[in-house]
């Protein structure tokens, strides 16, 4: 429920960025540092997160960051100048990123009590609330509701929910992380596995905020698409990810870790591209879905990944990949943004192709053990 709930904050304001961009007028790089705020605090928010949940519990941390996520999306739809958004898009990352740390943190716990790999299904839950969220914002679009009363309705409803959802969360003991092989005493925390897995989560983020930020944007400046119609791409694109991330844990363990991102990698190259070509808006919409399948599994296999890197203590590998991540969701809008103010949208999207690239150049050093099984672990509800 609280990975629904983060996601559904996130889903009801990307389907609203087209209209907000006209309504306050902005241009491409006006709009890109508008939308950078949300990262921006996300950053300092990763940073607080680890002592917030050291000191209080992940799930206090979980529960409060959804109610506040509630809360500030009501706000949200009242604002009436760019920067005032801009500010709201700041707290709004900021407590974002402290809940979606708190979210992690339980789930690898409860990973580690029924032994087997759930993190995956864990953000299929949060895609599955995001393409809710945007299946109403496009509706709410469709219908003309005002985004007062959009983002005011949403918003109270996750208040609720987060409150509904306090009382069923069991607050469970999950075993201690085995030493990790190759864990010597002299090891350094800046070990080959961690590097690589907080860069593919930096390249996870910037390819998934690429269509999430970009995707109607483009699809009304490159196809001529309605603005009405700009959310479809991002639901075509949440919903991609929403089943590549439920099918990925089956398929980790049948190919394993290197050569699913590997597979993703391709996949998610091949959709950018087809976007990139679109002459129609449906084009823009397939090439967004295979780029949503293509990443799926890369932010949760690298937090996973940062959690069991050898040569650190259990939960700085989380920490670091949370926080590095967000500068994935920050260099998105401001980079392309910046690109697309000079030499339009479209090449700024080509731009992007090496990305996965990268990503398919560097899986190899993400050495990802099995998940450790716990013979004598009681699953959590």
């Amino acid at each position: 429920m609280l990975f629904i709930a983060n996601a559904v904050v996130f889903a009801t304001i990307v389907t609203r960025y087209p209209e907000v961009k006209e309504r306050f007028d902005l241009g491409e790089l006006t709009f890109g540092v508008m939308v950078a705020c949300g990262p921006v605090g996300a950053v300092l928010g990763s940073v607080a997160a680890g002592r917030l949940v050291n000191r209080l519990g992940a799930v206090p941390v979980a529960v409060a960051s959804s109610l506040l996520l509630g809360a500030l999306l009501v706000v949200a739809g009242f604002a009436s100048e760019a920067v005032a958004f801009g500010a709201i898009l700041f707290t709004l990352g900021f407590v974002d990123a402290t809940g979606d740390v708190g979210n992690n943190a339980h789930g690898l716990a409860i990973q580690r009590l029924v032994g087997r790999s759930i993190i995956n299904g864990l953000h299929g839950a949060w895609s599955a609330g995001a393409i809710a969220g945007a299946a109403l914002g496009a509706l709410a679009l469709q219908l003309g509701i005002p985004i007062s009363i959009h983002l005011g309705v949403t918003g109270a409803a996750i208040v609720v929910g987060s409150l509904v959802a306090l009382p069923l969360v069991r607050l469970r003991t999950a075993p201690p992380l085995p030493p990790q092989p190759g864990h010597h005493r002299r090891s350094s925390p800046v070990t080959a596995m961690l590097v690589t897995a907080c860069a593919l989560a930096v390249i996870g983020a910037f390819l998934e905020d690429l269509g999430s930020t970009w995707g109607g944007v483009y699809a009304v400046a490159e196809t001529g698409a309605r603005v009405a119609s700009a959310a479809i791409p991002f639901a075509v694109l949440m919903t991609t990810l929403t089943l590549g991330r439920f099918a990925a844990d089956a398929l980790v363990d049948r190919i394993g870790v290197v050569s699913t991102i590997r597979a993703g990698s391709m996949v998610a190259l091949f959709g950018l591209l087809i976007a990139v070509l679109a002459p129609e808006t449906w084009v823009v919409a397939v090439g967004l879905g295979l780029l949503g399948l293509g990443i799926a599994p890369m932010i949760p296999l690298a937090m996973d990944a940062a959690e069991r890197a050898p040569g650190i203590t259990a939960g700085t590998g989380l920490a670091i990949a949370a926080t590095v991540m967000r500068l994935g969701f920050l260099a998105s809008p401001l980079l392309v943004g910046a690109i697309a103010e000079w030499t339009g949208l479209r090449v700024a999207l080509a731009l992007c192709l090496v990305v996965p690239v990268t990503a398919f150049a560097i899986a190899g050093r993400l050495h990802h053990p099995p998940p450790r099984t716990t013979p004598d672990a009681v699953g959590a509800d």
